[in-house]
């Protein structure tokens, strides 16, 4: 990720001007690949190309999400409700490989007071996988990995 130079460093325009020149003003911060801040009442707000920010590289969220699991699986599961809509939200973007890992992580996970939202996860974590996948796994007899 880049680094945003100091706001003392960064050109001012109010926020009038923005208002006034937004086009223009946007098609400068990408062709010159700067900063501006916009000052509005007493505060300044930084605008610059969404470029400078690195995105997670995808497997980077699948460490992070397959790391979540794992943590309410075996440690405390006190957030399993919020890990479980959390993966519900993000499991289209995971591979396929964090996919099936994750369901090996929570296999056996059927009983007590969480089966509901164990069972959940899975449901959401089988829905994503190539559907030849599931066919398989429900025809060998492992559908509730």
């Amino acid at each position: 990720m880049r680094k945003l130079p100091e706001l003392s460093e960064m050109e001012h325009i109010t926020s009038k001007e923005f208002g006034d020149n937004m086009d223009a003003i946007l098609d400068r911060i990408v062709e010159e690949d700067i900063a501006l801040a916009i000052d509005d009442n007493g505060k300044s707000f930084v605008i610059c190309p969404a470029s400078w920010f690195e995105l997670a590289e995808p497997i980077h969220l699948d460490l992070m999400v397959k790391n979540a699991v794992r943590f309410v699986a075996a440690v405390d599961d006190a957030d399993l409700a919020e890990t479980v809509e959390m993966v519900k939200d993000v499991a289209p973007a995971l591979s396929p490989e964090c996919v099936r890992s994750i369901l090996a992580l929570i296999k056996g996970k059927e009983a007590g007071k969480s089966k509901g939202e164990w069972e959940e996860l899975r449901q959401a974590l089988k829905a994503v996988l190539p559907t030849a996948e599931n066919k398989k796994e429900d025809s060998d007899g492992n559908g509730n990995n």
